[in-house]
């Protein structure tokens, strides 16, 4: 799934915004989207459980430590060009990628717009 995900970003990059450098914006965008998606996820739980929530240093760890796994196990061995040669697909359908690509990024996004005021009222401080 990862792989599906890297491989859409660096297509986004590279043939859209026609950029020359397609594989390092993959790289942290994808960082970006799985931080967003793990803090989101982790934030919900620490405040249902325990009324506790991220603050903006746990965050950016999240991210900081996703950016040196991705940058280490696909950047430093190859991988990132591998996975450009296979062309991996959900199910062998390029439109049905797309959409779950971009419904991917629409979701993790939409936690910088509407997760906050969740955790507000989970927490009561809202």
């Amino acid at each position: 799934m990862i792989k599906v995900f890297y491989y859409y970003y660096y297509l986004f990059y590279k043939k859209v915004l026609k950029d020359n450098e397609p594989h390092l914006l993959a790289t942290l965008a994808l960082c970006f989207s799985l931080s967003l998606l793990i803090n989101g996820v982790l934030n919900i739980i620490l405040a249902h459980l325990i009324g506790y929530a991220f603050g903006k240093w746990e965050m950016l760890s999240v991210l900081a430590l996703l950016v040196i796994i991705f940058y280490v196990f696909i950047h430093r061995t190859g991988k990132a060009k591998q996975i450009v040669k296979e062309k991996p697909k959900f199910f062998n359908n390029h439109r049905l990628t797309i959409i779950l690509t971009i419904a991917f990024f629409v979701i993790t996004i939409s936690y910088l717009f509407f997760g906050s005021g969740y955790i507000g009222n989970v927490l009561g401080t809202r």
